[in-house]
């Protein structure tokens, strides 16, 4: 993933699944979700979509704004300009246009999988018209979605094969016009298959119109590095892409039973989980995605910052805003506490 330089001796060596290892592992075998191939052709300027950009009164038109990670708003720190805004997934520019300039890209499934999700109403998300696809490699249930359509042609519970049509790109939800209509394309995990009641709990006179398939609810993958490796190794295997994925903090809470994440995703259990040790310990990328879980000896009264990557600007630049401080020392910040007990479970039951 394009988070961080790999750290020595925080590789994860227990995400070395490859497809061939097991009959139950099933191979990826991506595929871009429209005929926009600059990804894959080493185009990258023809593949994303620009982002609006002023810096010091200077306007700009990145393509690198559409990529997956820390890719907007840019802060000027003591070791230069930082991108400090996380983004999700990719932003897809459209190949084709009609006379009015409107986009006419049909939108693909990236792999064989369900559909779980549609919002055909686009005011009740940020995403506008989005669909989500259930894969499963054997691994984990991982989830694909694809945002911002202009029209959704797929009904829920229909099982779709990589490259079957989904939709129309378009330009609905957020933040978005005619002329920067694209597709936004995640994949990744779902975080509590419960998160309702964690919405309910944290955010009660708010609408969840999306039950757990809200985009709050999951955590995407670096999706473009994906699907590149992929396209080169066609055994790749996502707990073995992830798996020089960098640290960048890791927080440890009171053990109250098996955490759901490792039931649903296996693969992030490191050590010997039948220890009946004090406490876990999560690592996360600095996405927030949650890299490996293991048991801890230390004692805890609830979540604590055990570890963090050494930074000379505010941790919440590459946090996602979860961790506040900078240097060598961090605290959860009221949305880091949210999240980590999204992610361990310890929120109650609505």
């Amino acid at each position: 993933m394009q988070i961080l330089i790999a750290l020595a001796g925080l590789v994860l060596s227990s995400l070395t699944l490859n497809a061939a290892d097991s009959p139950e592992v099933k191979p990826l075998r991506l595929k871009l979700p429209t005929a926009n191939m600059g990804l894959i052709q080493g185009k990258p300027e023809k593949f994303y979509m620009y982002v609006n950009r002023t810096k010091d009164g200077v306007a700009s038109r990145p393509w690198s704004g559409g990529k997956y990670g820390y890719s907007r708003t840019l802060r000027d720190t003591s070791d230069g300009i930082v991108a400090t805004k996380f983004h999700e997934g990719i932003d897809i520019a459209p190949m084709k246009r009609d006379k009015a300039g409107r986009p006419l890209d049909i939108v693909h499934a990236i792999s064989d999988g369900l559909v779980v999700y549609t919002n055909s109403i686009s005011g009740r998300s940020s995403y506008g018209n989005y669909v989500v696809v259930k894969h499963d490699w054997g691994y984990g249930p991982f989830f694909s979605l694809y945002a911002h359509l202009a029209s959704v042609n797929c009904k829920v519970g229909q099982k779709v094969r990589a490259e079957s049509p989904l939709g129309r790109l378009g330009y609905t939800g957020v933040g978005i016009n005619l002329t920067r209509a694209h597709l936004h394309l995640e994949l990744g995990i779902m975080v509590h298959p419960e998160f309702p009641s964690w919405h309910k709990t944290h955010y009660p006179t708010s609408q969840n119109w999306h039950g757990a398939y809200n985009g709050l609810n999951m955590i995407g993958v670096d999706i473009a590095g994906l699907l590149i490796s992929n396209n080169k190794n066609p055994n790749l295997t996502i707990p073995s892409f992830l798996k020089n994925t960098a640290v960048y903090y890791k927080v440890t809470v009171p053990r109250k039973g098996t955490l759901p994440i490792c039931r649903n995703y296996p693969w992030i259990k490191q050590g010997n989980h039948s220890d009946n040790s004090p406490s876990w310990e999560i690592s996360f990328s600095s996405a927030a995605f949650p890299l490996a879980v293991k048991p801890s000896q230390k004692m805890v009264g609830g979540p604590v910052v055990t570890y963090v990557q050494k930074s000379n600007f505010s941790h919440s630049y590459r946090s996602r805003g979860i961790l506040s401080g900078s240097g060598s020392k961090a605290t959860l910040s009221s949305a880091g506490s949210r999240h980590v007990q999204l992610v361990s479970g310890t929120f109650p039951r609505k």
